[in-house]
C-alpha cells in the first residue's frame, strides 16, 4: 500500500506525540485502512462477529472522548491505473483461483464490490453514532489529503504514504490506545521538504521509481538509495522535471534503432582505423586516414548524442531504465497525484448518537445485547450533551445533566457525582438489567475541576457500586470545562 520504502525514507522526521495532543483537532480518516487492520487481527478471527465494526466503534468512541473530531472518507471509484493492484488485493482478501488453461492477461477491472459492502456497513454505523463521513471521487487517501491541504481538517489518519503525494500536510499513523501513555506517530510535510529536501514532485517521482499502486513494480533495478542519490544530483530540479527533459532528449532518437558501433581508436569516430586508412573518415573530412583526437573527445555520432545526456553513470542508468518502462513518461500517474478530483466541502454536520438505531444495528450486525450497547453508547451521548453545553450549541438531547449530587474521590482522583435525567425509552431496558435503577435519573462520576486548570482529557475507567439508593453509578472522562462546580465530563453506565 502506497510508495514502496517511503516510510523508511521519511523516518528521520517522524515525531511520536501523545495521543491526547490530538484533542480539539478535526482529522480525516481513511476508513478502508481501519477495516483492513481489523481483518488482520488474529485475536479477533473466529471469535468476534464483524471485527471491522467492533474495531471502528471502539476507536471512534475512544478518540471522541479524547476530544478528537473525526471525519471518515469512503473509497470512491478507483482509477483504471490501479486495476492490477486491486486484483491482487481482492485475491488476497477473498481468495480465488485461476484456471490453468486460462491465458494470463492484464487486469482491467477496478470494481470494489465486495469491499464496498463492508464499507457500507461501517458508514451505516457511523450514521447511528452521528459521525460524519463522505465519499471520495477516487481514492480515500486522496480526499483525506485534499481536505487537509484545504484547511478543512487538521490532518489525516492513514497508513497509506500516497497521502503525501496527494498533498497532505500532516499525517498520523501507528496509534495505540491500549497503553497507559498512548502515542501516535506524526509526520509534517513541511519537515519532509525542509529537512529531507523532498518536495511533493520529488515524492511523486519516487513513487514512480520505487513503485506505488499505479506502477506496482516501479522501475526494475532501481532501489531507494539509488533514487535518493539521483535527487541529490539534480541540483534544484525535481524528478518530474527530469522526466520531461529525458522525454525531450529522446524525441527522434529510438533506443531500438540507435546501436553502438565500433569506433576508431585514433579519431574516436565510427569505424575502424584500417577502414579509415583505406577510405578516410567522413567526420574528419578526409579521403584517406583520419585526424587523431584527444582521449576525452566527444564523438558527434547518433549513439553518443543519445548517451550524452548523462555525465555520471547514475544518471545514465536511470535514463535507460526509465525510458524502458512502458508507462514512460508517466503522464497519467503524475496527473492522478497532482490534479485533484474531489470537490470542496465547507463543513461537516455532527449529530447526537441515536441509541435505538445503534442498539438495533449492533444486535443485528455484531450480536451485541441491547444493554451492552446502552453501556457503550451512553458515554458518547453524555459527552455530546456536555460539548454542546460547553460551546453553547442548541441541540435536542435525549439526556440532560440535572445537578451535581456531591464531591467524590475515585482512584485518588477528585470527582463529582452528577445526576442525569433518564430518557423515557430507556427506562424499561435499564430496569430489566438493574433492579435499583430509578425511573427518573441516573448518576455518574466526573473528575473535579479546579479553576484555571490546563485542559487535559482523562479517561477514568469503570466505577463499581452506588452511593445513592436507586441510582446507577457510572464513570466518565474529563472534557475540559473551566469553573468551580461545572459539569465536566461524559459518562457511561455500569451494569
Amino acid at each position: 500500500m502506497g510508495v514502496h520504502d517511503l516510510w523508511s525514507i521519511v523516518e528521520p522526521v517522524r515525531e511520536s506525540v501523545p495521543l491526547y495532543s490530538l484533542s480539539g483537532k478535526t482529522l480525516a480518516v481513511d476508513l478502508s485502512l481501519w477495516v483492513c487492520e481489523a481483518q488482520h487481527v488474529q485475536a479477533m478471527m473466529g471469535r468476534v462477529t464483524k471485527p471491522h465494526l467492533r474495531n471502528l466503534f471502539f476507536r471512534v468512541s475512544s478518540l471522541t472522548l479524547m476530544g478528537v473530531k473525526l471525519v471518515f472518507v469512503v473509497e470512491g471509484e478507483a482509477p483504471k491505473l490501479k486495476a492490477e493492484t486491486i486484483s491482487k488485493r481482492t485475491e488476497t482478501r477473498y481468495g480465488g483461483f485461476k484456471k490453468a488453461s486460462a491465458p494470463k492477461s492484464k487486469p482491467t477491472s477496478t470494481s470494489r464490490g465486495r469491499f464496498k459492502a463492508v464499507l457500507r456497513e461501517c458508514a451505516e454505523m457511523l450514521d447511528c453514532l452521528g459521525v460524519p463521513w463522505v465519499t471520495a471521487a477516487g481514492e480515500a487517501e486522496a480526499m483525506c489529503a485534499y481536505l487537509d491541504s484545504q484547511g478543512v481538517v487538521d490532518g489525516c489518519i492513514t497508513n497509506d504514504g500516497d497521502a503525501f503525494l496527494y498533498g497532505a500536510r500532516t499525517v498520523y499513523r501507528n496509534f495505540n490506545m491500549n497503553s497507559k501513555d498512548p502515542q501516535v506517530d506524526c509526520y509534517q510535510t513541511s519537515r519532509v521538504q525542509t529537512e529531507l529536501h523532498l518536495s511533493r514532485e520529488n515524492l511523486v517521482g519516487l513513487g514512480i521509481l520505487l513503485g506505488c499502486d499505479y506502477i506496482p513494480k516501479g522501475i526494475p533495478g532501481v532501489g531507494k538509495e539509488q533514487a535518493l542519490k539521483l535527487i541529490q544530483t539534480l541540483r534544484g530540479q525535481t524528478l518530474l522535471q527530469r522526466f520531461i527533459r529525458w522525454r525531450e532528449e529522446n524525441l527522434g532518437v529510438s533506443e531500438g534503432v540507435v546501436k553502438k558501433v565500433p569506433h576508431c581508436n585514433l579519431c574516436r569516430h565510427p569505424g575502424s582505423a584500417k577502414a579509415h586508412e583505406r577510405g578516410g573518415c567522413s567526420l574528419c573530412n578526409s579521403q584517406r586516414f583520419c585526424q587523431p583526437q584527444d582521449f576525452d573527445y566527444q564523438c558527434p555520432c547518433d549513439w553518443h548524442r543519445y548517451d550524452r545526456h548523462s555525465i555520471t553513470s547514475v544518471k545514465s542508468l536511470f535514463f535507460r531504465k526509465t525510458l524502458a518502462s512502458q508507462q514512460f513518461p508517466f503522464t497519467e500517474i503524475i496527473s492522478e497525484f497532482l490534479v485533484s478530483k474531489d470537490k470542496p466541502v465547507s463543513h461537516f454536520k455532527r449529530r447526537q448518537p441515536n441509541m435505538l438505531l445503534m442498539q438495533k444495528f449492533a444486535f443485528d450486525k455484531m450480536e451485541w445485547p441491547k444493554h451492552y450497547t446502552s453501556e457503550k453508547v451512553l458515554v458518547l451521548m453524555t459527552y455530546t450533551a456536555l460539548m454542546n453545553r460547553k460551546y453553547g450549541r442548541e441541540m435536542t438531547s435525549q439526556i440532560k445533566p440535572i445537578r451535581i449530587l456531591k464531591p467524590r474521590v475515585r482512584n485518588a482522583i477528585a470527582c463529582f457525582e452528577v445526576i442525569w435525567s433518564t430518557p423515557g425509552q430507556f427506562k424499561s431496558l435499564c430496569n430489566q438489567y438493574r433492579s435499583d435503577f430509578t425511573s427518573s435519573s441516573w448518576v455518574h462520576i466526573l473528575r473535579k475541576r479546579k479553576k484555571g486548570d490546563i485542559f487535559k482529557n482523562t479517561i477514568l475507567g469503570w466505577g463499581a457500586g452506588c452511593s445513592s439508593p436507586g441510582c446507577l453509578l457510572v464513570t466518565g472522562c474529563e472534557v475540559g470545562f473551566r469553573g468551580d462546580r461545572s459539569v465536566t465530563a461524559a459518562s457511561s453506565p455500569h451494569h
